[in-house]
């Protein structure tokens, strides 16, 4: 019989819990607010003048549904024959863009130089050239009885002397979904040609859709970003992986050393082919 009770007190203090059950707002530790850097130079391989994109935001608290942008900020890029592209705001936007920046892959060092709110940051990249994209091929494979799309792409690797190893990245889109990411090295493939290879696996493909992939050779410290925030994406930052706002670029305080920005700040020779999904 008491034991019965217990159970009758335990049940009726478990339900007088689920009716006073109220949501409650978790007070984190919001960081003091960082400036977050994504600039592109993405060289089409046709033209040497080409654009440079650089988007400025500020990190802010997790309930925010605003992410804050820099406006009036001093942007400017310098190439390794000392010219100077001054980079201009568009509308209140954050964005800064300048149209006029050249291509060179012999002086192919590239600084961003930023100034916001007493604060320079700056960002060294180089431009490497990126093979030609050979081919791409359409199949069919079988999956658990699935039948589903596989594309593959080639390049020719061209190996570099020494220990070093080439670095890519593959930015593979289909409609308006999330993109699909390659990140590679030629280590075990030095010289030959590579494939890479994207699987319909959520078989979203349909005849007559488009897909579109951009290829770019990398340098290494891009690879080791990239890398290491899709691996913290994959695994939905897990217990062992390093949180996104952790990820180190390659933006530098120079004002106050240790208080760097995040994000990275790329230069690369983009390379872009179309497929247009047939019936097999």
């Amino acid at each position: 019989m008491k034991t019965i009770i217990s159970k009758l007190v335990l049940f009726t203090f478990i339900l007088g819990l689920i009716s006073c059950e109220k949501v409650i707002d978790l007070e984190l530790n919001t960081g003091e607010p960082t400036l977050v850097v994504e600039g592109n130079i993405d060289f089409n391989p046709e033209k040497t003048i080409d654009t440079v994109s650089v988007k400025l935001t500020m990190t802010t608290g997790y309930y925010e549904k605003e992410i804050p942008k820099v406006n009036n900020a001093t942007v400017w890029i310098e190439d390794g024959k000392g010219n100077r592209y001054t980079l201009i705001e568009v509308g209140q936007t954050g964005e800064y863009i300048s149209t006029e920046v050249k291509k060179d892959f012999v002086n192919n060092k590239y600084i961003l130089h930023i100034e916001h709110n007493n604060q320079v940051y700056e960002a060294v990249e180089e431009l490497i050239t990126t093979p030609e994209i050979i081919k791409i091929e359409q199949s069919k494979i079988n999956i658990m009885g699935k039948d589903l799309y596989q594309i593959k792409s080639y390049f020719q690797d061209t190996p570099i002397e020494g220990k070093r190893l080439n670095y890519y990245f593959n930015y593979f889109q289909h409609k308006a979904l999330n993109p699909e990411i390659r990140v590679q090295s030629n280590e075990f493939s030095k010289g030959n040609v590579i494939d890479v290879t994207f699987l319909d696996i959520d078989e979203k493909y349909q005849v007559g859709d488009t897909v579109t992939l951009d290829f770019h050779q990398i340098s290494r410290n891009y690879y080791d970003f990239l890398h290491m925030l899709s691996a913290s994406i994959s695994n939905g930052g897990g217990p062992f992986q390093a949180p996104i706002a952790q990820i180190k670029g390659n933006v530098k305080n120079l004002t106050t050393p240790g208080k760097d920005a995040k994000g990275y700040f790329r230069v690369t020779e983009r390379r872009t082919i179309s497929h247009t999904i047939y019936e097999e």
